[in-house]
């Protein structure tokens, strides 16, 4: 691992890639294959040592970053890797989950050393091989029933002697160790199909053409065999038998089918990842494959785990669009995932979780949704983090991505029941956010008490509980407030003005010469009382100080209707010469003072009559 790191820490200097990695690194890479095929060579009864995963690994690394000097070497790393691709039941060793990776990861990056601009060719070529060879391998395991699938990708399968052992392999190096038996056949045909998923997960140099049809294609072989049920209660049809084969072998190939499911879920998932958003044409065809398989596989944890997954990405993307029939195929789902979470959580000691064929009464309220009681067998649980954490995240997608008004009402019971005995905030949430109505309209009582009980101090739910509500200032920013509405009320009174109202005024009032201005207002407030001003007329106060002639305009808040006399002195006063304002500003302060005096004594003779 030292020398691989200094290997890697070289690649940005060309002088020191010249000088130490282009002569050495050949001779490092033929040491490691020698201490492989070394190792392979003793038989060690404990099976392959870490030495086999630390070589992967380092070439694993390097291949990406020296592809020409490794180019010379690729067949050779693909025949020291061959064992730990897809080992049996029929080898002589253990091979260890870590070692697996390792070596499918280096047999994925090799295609980065084919010539110039055909490593994308290199992949594409390698993934259709593969499929071809799970086929292949899938004609031998499944010979002990009688497929109704039919290929829709061209494949057509081999001929299988029946009257034969069941074996499969080649000792040459076109194809992986010889295998024999019904055990080692399942065991080869999940480690293809894991590989095929690591050919997705790994980078590329260069885009690549991924087969899309082809795997679809397989994975809905893998899924299409059905596991024979003792009472026959699925209602589903079940696989049609070869009368050739004896009975270990089909029991066999029963026990391994759930292995076989959950490697074909895997890489759907590993699509679904990949693709992203590009998976949703596939999710359709995904989620129909995965309801029918899942009353077959559900007994299986691993089986439920992956099951989880892979519904829960599909609800997220097409979950929307589901009609009645759609949502009734998630029937399994919904129980199977409410058991496991019941049976997960601490406070089940008992197998006392609700019965989904009951149906609730019409006064029932959210209290209601406790009371029912069903027996679930748990005499078999263990624990599973993983798979509890699977089902908590899909069970709010049931109320969240799909239409409310074509669940049934015993579902959607179970379902509010389960994420309030649980805990689940999510969906909780989901359930208050989503409410369901009844046929005649009304909706159903809402698990809102319980979520505020739970969470009382998340500021989801706080918000979820007083929306939309006024904002609450503080004790200083009230009385400001106040304040400064009471300010504006005095302003307003301050520019109304009646004629009956006699206001006193003790400040000192400023008046100022005004000008021609069409749109004149009053007075601003505290500069005087508003009787100094008549109530026909009005002063603008930013002329305050010019020398032009006074015009008047009514008053928004006067008495329109006034006298004769009071009308011929303002006709008077904007008949006055413009040379009267042109003086020096004392003689212009003492018109103006006389100019207001008359005004007010030509307010008060209209009062008087």
């Amino acid at each position: 691992m030292t020398l691989t790191k200094i290997y890697s820490m070289t690649q940005q200097y060309q002088t020191l890639v010249r000088e130490i990695t282009t002569p050495t690194l050949p001779t490092f890479v033929t040491s490691c294959l020698n201490l492989l095929s070394s190792s392979s060579s003793k038989k060690v009864p404990g099976g392959p040592t870490s030495l086999e995963e630390v070589v992967f690994q380092s070439f694993a690394m390097l291949v990406p970053r020296h592809t020409a000097i490794f180019r010379p070497f690729a067949s050779q790393i693909r025949l020291a890797v061959r064992p730990f691709l897809a080992p049996t039941s029929s080898d002589d060793f253990f091979a260890a989950s870590s070692l697996k990776d390792s070596a499918r990861r280096l047999v994925v990056i090799l295609h980065q050393t084919a010539a110039k601009n055909t490593s994308g060719e290199e992949w594409g070529k390698a993934v259709r091989g593969l499929v071809k060879d799970i086929h292949s391998t899938a004609d031998h395991v499944f010979r002990a029933v009688v497929e109704d699938w039919e290929s829709a990708a061209g494949y057509v399968g081999e001929a299988v002697d029946v009257n034969q052992d069941l074996q499969g392999g080649s000792a040459t190096g076109d194809d992986l160790p010889l295998w024999s038996g019904i055990h080692a056949g399942v065991e080869r045909l999940t480690g293809r199909l894991e590989l095929v998923a690591e050919y997705l997960k790994v980078e590329t140099a260069a885009p690549v053409a991924v087969p899309l049809g082809a795997i679809m294609d397989m994975v809905t072989r893998m899924l299409s065999i059905a596991i024979p049920s003792p009472q026959s209660s699925f209602g589903k049809s079940e696989a049609r038998l070869h009368p050739a084969i004896d009975r270990d072998e089909r029991d066999g190939l029963w026990v391994g089918m759930p292995q076989i499911y959950v490697a074909a879920l895997q890489l759907v998932d590993t699509l679904s990842v990949r693709l992203d958003d590009g998976f949703l044409p596939l999710a359709q065809e995904s989620f129909d494959q995965l309801a029918w398989v899942f009353e077959y596989g559900k007994h299986s944890p691993e089986f439920r785990l992956i099951a989880y997954v892979v519904t829960a990405k599909i609800l997220f993307l097409v979950g929307q669009s589901f009609n009645q029939a759609q949502c009734d195929k998630l029937n399994g789902i919904y129980q199977a995932c409410c058991q496991d979470l019941q049976e997960g959580h601490s406070s089940f000691t008992d197998a006392t979780v609700v019965d989904v064929g009951s149906k609730p009464q019409g006064s029932q309220n959210a209290e209601a949704f406790l009371r029912s009681k069903v027996t679930i067998p748990t005499e078999h649980h263990i624990a599973n983090p993983a798979l509890n954490s699977a089902a908590r995240d899909l069970l709010p997608m049931f109320l969240s991505h799909l239409p409310q008004q074509f669940l049934k009402l015993a579902t959607r019971s179970l379902v509010d029941r389960t994420s309030i005995l649980t805990h689940n905030k999510d969906a909780m949430l989901a359930s208050v956010l989503n409410p369901m109505f009844a046929n005649n309209g009304s909706a159903l009582p809402s698990i809102l008490p319980h979520l505020t009980r739970e969470f009382c101090h998340d500021a989801t739910v706080e918000i979820l509980l007083r929306p939309r509500m006024p904002l609450v200032p503080s004790t200083a920013t009230r009385s400001l407030v106040n304040d400064a509405v009471d300010e504006e009320s005095e302003d307003e009174d301050m520019d109304v003005n009646t004629e009956s109202t006699s206001v006193q005024n003790k400040s000192t009032s400023i008046s100022a010469p005004v000008t021609q201005d069409p749109f004149a207002v009053a007075s601003q407030p505290g500069f005087g009382s508003s009787t100094e001003t008549p109530q026909h007329t009005l002063l603008h106060h930013s002329t305050f100080g010019t020398n032009t002639t006074m015009e008047t305009i009514p008053s928004m808040n006067g008495n329109f209707m006034v006298g004769k006399e009071s009308s011929g002195v303002s006709q008077a006063q904007q008949d006055q010469p413009d040379e009267s304002m042109a003086q020096d500003d004392d003689d212009s302060d003492d018109e103006s003072v006389h100019l207001n005096m008359e005004l007010d004594t030509d307010s008060d003779e209209d009062d008087v009559e």
